[in-house]
C-alpha cells in the first residue's frame, strides 16, 4: 500500500428539506380567525399549511376528511404589484420599480385573484383580467430600440412568454419619459399589455405560490381581509375574521451525522479528489437499501477545500533506552 486517505462523510439528508420533502399536516379542531390560527400554528408547529403539489393536496384532503371550510395558509395581499422583469438592477435606486400611472379609480379589479396592467391610448393604466386578449409591448435590452410594440393579440401570460422568447421580457415602465414613449406606440388598440401584474395570494410561511386548487368560481373576491379555506377538496376564499378549524404543518427535526471513513489508495498516482463524486455515487448505491427516505450523502470539505487527507500508516518500532 502506497498511502491511505481519510475521508469525512456526512449523512446530510436531514440537514435540509427540499421543496419536495413530505411535510406533516396537523388538523386543529379549535375554531379561530385566520390570524389566530396562524399564531397558533407558528407557536405549536411550523406554520399554517402550505400546499405545493398534487401530493401535498392529496395528503391534506385525506386529513380533512368530512370537514369543510378549513383554514389553510393562503391569504391575499392586493398591494403586491410587481414587474415581470425581476432584475432589480434595472430599476436603479430611485424607486423606479414603484412608478405608476393609474387611470382614475384604478386599480379596481379586486374580485380577481390575479390581474395585470394595460396601457390606454391616453398613457394611463388600468387593470384587466390576465386572460384578456390584447396587444402588448416588449422590452429588448440588447438593442438601441428598447421597446417593441407587438400587434399580435395574446393573454398577458402568452405575451410574457412571447417577449421572453423573442426579446427580454414584457416592458417595465420606470418613469414618465418611458411612459410617454410607450404611449406613442399604444395607439392602435384600446388596451396594450405592459409587464405589471398582481398575484394577490401568498402563503403564510413565505414560500412561493406556484400551485393552486381553486374551485371553478373562486376566488370570488380578493381584498385585504380575504383568506383561503379548503372546501370539499377545493379552495375558496372567505373573510379572514370568520372563525374556523384549521390545518398546521411541521417539518421533521433536522439532524446531521458525521462519519470518518478510511479508504485504501493502492495507486499513489490516483487523485482521490478527482474521483470523490464517483466514490460517493458508489457508496450511495451500496447503502441505498439501508438509507432512510430523503437521506443524502455528501463530502465535508476541510479548511483547505479538500475532503481527502493522507494518514501516516508506517509503523515504527521504539526501543526503550
Amino acid at each position: 500500500m502506497k498511502g491511505a486517505g481519510v475521508i469525512m462523510m456526512v449523512l446530510s439528508g436531514l440537514c435540509f428539506l427540499p421543496a419536495s420533502y413530505p411535510r406533516i399536516y396537523i388538523l386543529v379542531e379549535e375554531v379561530k380567525t385566520w390570524a389566530e390560527a396562524q399564531r397558533y400554528c407558528r407557536w405549536k408547529y411550523t406554520d399554517l399549511a402550505s400546499v405545493h403539489n398534487e401530493q401535498d393536496m392529496a395528503k391534506l384532503n385525506d386529513l380533512i376528511g368530512r370537514y369543510d371550510n378549513i383554514w389553510i395558509g393562503l391569504h391575499s395581499d392586493t398591494e403586491a404589484w410587481k414587474w415581470s422583469l425581476e432584475n432589480q438592477d434595472y430599476y436603479g435606486d430611485e424607486g423606479e420599480a414603484g412608478f405608476r400611472m393609474w387611470n382614475n379609480d384604478e386599480p379596481n379589479g379586486d374580485r380577481y385573484y390575479k390581474v395585470c396592467a394595460a396601457m390606454l391610448r391616453t398613457g394611463k393604466w388600468v387593470d384587466l383580467r390576465c386572460t384578456s386578449i390584447i396587444q402588448f409591448i416588449c422590452y429588448n435590452e440588447y438593442t438601441t430600440q428598447s421597446f417593441i410594440c407587438v400587434n399580435e393579440t395574446m393573454s398577458w401570460m402568452e405575451a410574457q412568454s412571447y417577449c421572453r422568447k423573442h426579446y427580454s421580457d414584457l416592458a417595465s415602465v420606470r418613469n414618465q419619459t418611458e411612459n410617454d414613449q410607450m404611449k406613442m406606440m399604444a395607439t392602435t388598440s384600446q388596451y396594450t399589455w405592459i409587464g405589471l401584474y398582481r398575484d394577490s395570494w401568498k402563503w403564510s410561511d413565505g414560500s412561493a405560490h406556484t400551485f393552486s386548487n381553486w374551485a371553478p368560481s373562486a376566488p370570488s373576491t380578493s381584498h385585504k381581509d380575504s383568506c383561503a379555506v379548503s372546501n370539499s377538496g377545493k379552495w375558496s376564499n372567505q373573510d379572514c375574521n370568520s372563525r374556523r378549524k384549521f390545518i398546521c404543518y411541521r417539518v421533521p427535526t433536522m439532524r446531521k451525522q458525521v462519519l470518518k471513513v478510511v479508504l485504501k489508495n493502492t495507486h499513489s498516482s490516483v487523485d482521490m479528489e478527482e474521483l470523490k463524486e464517483d466514490i460517493l455515487q458508489k457508496l450511495s448505491e451500496r447503502l441505498d437499501r439501508g438509507l432512510t427516505e430523503g437521506v443524502k450523502l455528501r463530502w465535508v470539505e476541510q479548511s483547505d477545500g479538500k475532503s481527502f487527507h493522507k494518514k501516516n500508516t508506517d509503523k515504527k518500532n521504539c526501543t526503550p533506552k
